[in-house]
């Protein structure tokens, strides 16, 4: 069973606190727009893929030289942008409704994921938990040159999946909870420096561990042909705002049937390409509703604007996926801005 992690019960609003030479910040959100926002140094985009009403929390952990990061997002969301520069990012999916997939790579809660790569694209299932680091590629580059043969895997752009043995997975996920909560910890265990400087030796030290044998052993997943054909498609779906071309030119364009594309969506993303496309077009009129400070724009105007011209089906297909009306997003967000 993976191990749990709760929240503090006062961060809706986030909160940040600093002990020693570290820094913690934890914030709790109801939509996803806040949720995004909230995030620092990570130049992130989500969209909501599954219906319901969001609910996101992050602790963030700032130690020299080094990250600590819990995620939970109840709704089925997909992750674009990119890493903080010269990092390398390893995380582990703790509970989920399934997989998560990232950069076309598929794992599940045995599996470790570690990306050095300029871009990330990820979606996380519904109910995720995902606990992970963020280090100084160089530094654990250095480190890895100890362990013969390590260092050829961490190029730019490198990203793959592994499965270490249990018994080493959970001691590096019980070591990186622990220091969680350690960290945020009222009583400050972690004021003394040198504590801190252990606590990332630690950390370190047992990541290479948890990722030596697996990566010696090359029981490793990396990304395929379905991450080239879904970003192909995706990009065709969304190269019209306001005319979105149709399935069978998508398939002739990246050279798939239906039930291939079909089935690339359903593994990466866990929707059909129909789905997929109006999905993604219901969170960018949202994200311009929620940002419609003053301006004149109104409700029509943004779903005109991404393709939807029956207002009674996209007033239905919006409260579907965000439990709310589009005209209450945007009422809210100027009521908020109007405070």
């Amino acid at each position: 069973m993976s191990p749990a992690f709760a929240m503090h019960p006062d961060t809706r609003h986030g909160s940040t606190s600093a002990a020693g030479s570290i820094v913690v910040r934890r914030t709790r959100s109801a939509n996803i727009e806040q949720h995004t926002e909230q995030l620092q140094d990570w130049n992130l985009r989500y969209d909501q893929l599954d219906a319901g009403r969001f609910d996101g929390q992050f602790t963030d952990i700032r130690l020299p030289g080094m990250q600590l990061f819990v995620e939970s997002t109840s709704r089925r969301v997909r992750q674009r942008g990119e890493l903080m520069a010269d990092a390398l990012g390893v995380g582990t999916i703790l509970r989920g409704a399934g997989p998560l997939c990232m950069n076309g790579v598929r794992c599940d809660t045995d599996s470790l994921v570690a990306c050095n790569a300029t871009e990330l694209d990820m979606s996380t299932p519904p109910d995720c938990v995902l606990a992970g680091v963020v280090i100084d590629a160089a530094e654990l580059l250095d480190a890895a040159r100890a362990l013969d043969g390590l260092d050829r895997h961490f190029r730019q752009g490198w990203l793959v999946s592994m499965k270490p043995s249990e018994p080493v997975l959970t001691r590096w996920r019980q070591l990186l909870l622990d220091a969680v909560q350690a960290a945020v910890d009222p009583a400050g265990r972690l004021n003394d420096p040198v504590a801190c400087q252990q606590l990332h030796d630690d950390l370190l030290l047992t990541l290479i561990d948890a990722m030596a044998g697996t990566l010696r052993e090359e029981r490793v997943h990396r990304p395929d042909q379905r991450k080239r054909i879904v970003d192909r498609a995706c990009e065709l779906m969304l190269s019209h705002e306001d005319e979105p071309p149709s399935l069978f030119e998508v398939c002739r364009r990246v050279g798939a049937s239906p039930r291939k594309l079909g089935y690339c969506f359903q593994e990466t993303f866990g929707v059909s390409p129909g789905r997929y496309v109006k999905t993604i077009r219901l969170n960018a009129v949202r994200r311009e509703l929620c940002r419609a400070e003053g301006s004149r724009m109104s409700v029509y105007d943004a779903a005109a604007r991404w393709g939807f011209w029956h207002f009674g089906h996209f007033s239905a297909d919006y409260k579907k996926l965000f439990a709310e009306l589009p005209s209450e997003t945007l009422n809210r967000a100027r009521g908020l801005r109007n405070v």
